[in-house]
């Protein structure tokens, strides 16, 4: 009998590797020319460590592999039509290594191309037919500064490059050699240090969409090594030259003459994830520097950034990558990773031979999200800050949700499950939602068996205060889409998370702070309280706002095992909830200020605890409206930031304080004034990132707070709308949802407001005005209510 360790592969197909690559950082190529006696559809399975893209014949395929980590490594699955002949697979892979980005995980370098019909394997298998291989020269790899997590960037030597090699052609080729076997995930057995638990990628691929620059902003005469040394002088802007470097916008040529050094700066006129596409001709010598920034700065130093729209007298200060023509013609100059920003700076300077820019072209990348809602209201800032809303959640959005693409590139939980929830109500697509949950498990295998705060990330790092979010983020799933046999397998971490972070008690069963990185909401103030956003405590590290996050997520666990039929589960986390609420309660309130103090000694007060305790059930209702109007006017309260911003707004809304919604969107009222066109980091002059979809929450709140769109039960096989339209006079909305649209049509018209509501077949739902319920019919729903 053969024992389940000894079994063989599932696949025949092996992992290969270059004998000449050395150790990364290093670019490999693989080719494998095969005949086809007659046309057919093939489907291939492809994977790369650390990344490839695979050709068929010259053409493109794809790009991979989708990121996972060693025990979910993905491998892309595609079908292509091939016509009977010969015909070539080509793949270019690399490995960084060191200098490899934060979010991207290695075991081993290789490559992996494993047909799906048998027969074709001794024609293109790796490991069976016939791949060679060979290490691609002409690659410098240059790290990044410090802080930036994008991994390093290219300075390409075409005179050292294997232009050939591109084609499957040159010399130097030799065999790849065969390496370690496949094995996929459901056949979890005797696992070497270098083999992967392989699994089908569960994303589409990337969109890419080619485009081109918006604007030449500024033309001068500089090169390389002045141009960072340089603010923008206007003043010395070449104007007569625009016209000519125009065709960099339309994919026209650019002749530069001999001898010439010019600096040109791109407004791309949004923000954009891209990979960049130069064609060049002649310039043999010529230096190209592309570099890429979210914005410009006030000064050298890149600590601040206003007015985006504006570049008189400010600096560029970005990443990017430098090219070096051979003076051969049409050479293709690409990137291996893409760059984001919205502006470019590009640098040329020619020797003896003049350069002609065939083309420079950008293909837009990203996850295909697109709004399947619609969100509209009589306020016209609103409805743009919505739109630059959701170009942020677009931009942090590809292989996996992204704090910012610009910085980390790292899927944070606590801006993760943000941007979860504006994708459940902008689209039924919630594979990355999915997939962030899952990844954030497999996370769990570290030394504290608790969620990683960003991953995949080598780092290991733990935020106490995101492991609660990760709980929160499965409620959210059950809620939003169901799924209840999957939420139930996530359950296990969850009833596991929790025991191990509630497990740090005081002998009145507070929970204390761990000695770890406690963030909460980043503040910028000069409250020494606050440091590296976590919150205030003293010597006994107890925090009230921690331990009433406990209690939400408690109480949120609370209703996922009623949802999963567990009783008496449900009955032991609600009561833990609500012990642990009195003991806050007992704690930390103070009666004089009718507030919830941050600290035992009761000297610091935040917005954030009063927020919080407004969402507990465990918190008695009447205290939670009394702190509600102090909370507001207090002036020595620490104000919640961008972020917990989300918070603030479900506590008002959960309040019956919607009114005050608005007043609370000033800073995304103001965003286009200030020339942001995605939401940055924290709304000030020193924010690192221009572009942190944790700022993205204005399009949940306005379908779920303002028009009042909620599931009324898990798996949103109900809805309930409460509109609370505060100063607006119109709100119209649909949010999709599995059985069609539901849509809400808001308008205050005279002395009366108007409400329309459209609701899918086979979904029940209610109208809850003024603390009235009326039952809702499928189909059209009229009222109209004095205004009171």
């Amino acid at each position: 009998m053969t024992k389940p360790w000894e079994q063989t592969p599932a696949w025949r197909c092996r992992w290969v590797t270059c004998p000449e690559a050395g150790q990364p950082p290093f670019v490999t190529m693989y080719r494998c020319t095969f005949t086809l006696s007659e046309a057919m559809r093939v489907r291939i399975h492809v994977s790369g460590d650390e990344r490839y893209e695979l050709y068929l014949d010259q053409r493109r395929i794809g790009r991979g592999s989708e990121r996972g980590d060693r025990s979910n490594w993905f491998y892309e699955t595609y079908e292509v039509e091939i016509a009977e002949g010969e015909h070539q697979w080509m793949a270019r892979c690399w490995a960084l290594g060191p200098y490899k980005p934060w979010a991207q995980a290695t075991v081993q370098p290789g490559f992996l191309l494993c047909p799906e019909a048998e027969a074709l394997e001794p024609l293109m298998g790796t490991g069976i037919a016939r791949w060679e291989t060979k290490p691609m020269p002409g690659y410098q790899f240059i790290p990044t500064p410090s802080g930036i997590g994008t991994g390093a960037k290219l300075d390409i030597d075409g005179f050292a490059f294997d232009w050939d090699a591109l084609s499957g052609g040159s010399g130097g080729w030799v065999l790849a050699q065969p390496e370690e076997d496949v094995v996929l995930r459901e056949n979890n057995y005797h696992l070497s240090s270098v083999q992967r638990l392989m699994r089908p990628a569960v994303l589409p691929a990337m969109q890419e969409v080619r485009f081109y620059p918006k604007a030449v902003r500024y033309i001068a005469e500089a090169g390389v090594l002045e141009a960072g040394s340089q603010p923008i002088d206007t003043g010395s802007d070449l104007s007569e030259e625009h016209a000519n470097w125009g065709g960099l916008l339309t994919g026209d040529p650019v002749e530069v003459p001999v001898h010439t050094r010019r600096r040109i700066i791109l407004d791309l006129g949004n923000y954009y994830c891209l990979y960049p596409e130069l064609v060049v001709s002649g310039g043999k010598s010529a230096v190209i520097r592309l570099h890429w920034a979210e914005a410009l700065y006030e000064g050298a130093n890149g600590e601040r950034k206003t007015k985006r729209d504006e570049i008189a007298g400010k600096w560029f200060i970005g990443i990017g990558d430098t090219f070096r023509p051979d003076g051969g013609a049409h050479r293709k100059f690409e990137t291996l990773w893409w760059h984001a920003g919205r502006y470019a700076e590009l640098i040329i300077e020619t020797g003896s031979d003049a350069l002609r820019v065939e083309q420079l072209t950008l293909l837009e990348t990203r996850y295909p999200l697109t709004m399947e809602g619609f969100i509209h209201s009589s306020d016209e800032r609103l409805n743009r800050a919505m739109a630059i809303s959701f170009r942020t959640l677009q931009m942090c959005s590809h292989e996996t949700y992204m704090d910012c693409p610009y910085w980390e590139q790292l899927m944070y939980v606590g801006d993760t499950r943000i941007q979860s929830l504006v994708t459940y109500v902008s689209t039924l697509d919630d594979r990355l939602p999915r997939k962030a949950l899952e990844m954030f498990q497999a996370s769990r295998n570290n030394h504290l068996g608790l969620v990683n705060c960003a991953y995949p990330d080598q780092a290991g790092k733990h935020i106490s205060t995101f492991s609660f979010w990760w709980v929160a983020m499965v409620y959210d799933y059950a809620l939003w889409r169901g799924d209840r046999e999957w939420v139930r397998h996530l359950m296990i971490s969850v009833r596991d998370e929790l025991e191990r972070l509630l497990s740090h008690r005081t002998s009145d069963g507070l929970v204390k702070l761990p000695v770890a990185w406690n963030f909460l909401d980043w503040q910028t103030s000069a409250n020494e309280a606050w440091s590296h956003g976590e919150p205030p405590y003293g010597p006994d590290r107890l925090n009230a706002a921690y331990n009433l996050l406990a209690v939400h997520v408690l109480e949120l666990t609370a209703k996922l095992e009623i949802y999963l039929g567990e009783d008496e589960l449900a009955s032991r986390t609600g009561r833990m909830a609500k012990e642990l609420g009195d003991r806050v309660q007992k704690t930390f309130w103070n009666e004089q200020r009718t507030l919830f103090a941050d600290d035992t000694a009761h000297r610091h007060y935040s917005e954030h605890t009063q927020v919080l305790a407004i969402l507990c059930d465990a918190i008695a209702p009447v205290r939670s409206r009394r702190l509600v109007p102090v909370m507001l006017q207090a002036d020595d309260i620490m104000r919640t930031s961008i972020y917990f911003d989300h918070y603030m707004l479900e506590a008002l809304a959960a309040s019956g304080h919607g009114d005050k919604m608005m007043e609370r969107l000033h800073p995304w009222l103001h965003m286009e004034e200030e020339g942001l066109r995605t939401t940055p980091e924290i709304f000030q002059a020193a924010t690192r990132s221009d572009c942190h979809a944790w700022g993205a929450h204005p399009i949940y709140h306005f379908y779920t707070n303002m028009l009042g769109i909620r599931p009324a039960s898990m798996g949103f096989q109900s809805v309930v709308i409460r509109p609370q339209p505060g100063q607006l006079t119109s709100m119209h909305g649909k949010v999709p949802h599995s059985k069609g649209c539901i849509e809400v049509k808001v308008d205050r018209e005279g002395e009366d407001w108007i409400i329309d509501i459209q609701l899918p077949q086979g979904l029940p739902g209610t109208l809850v005005w003024n603390g009235e319920d009326y039952v809702l019919a499928e189909g059209r729903n009229d009222f109209k209510f004095g205004i009171s």
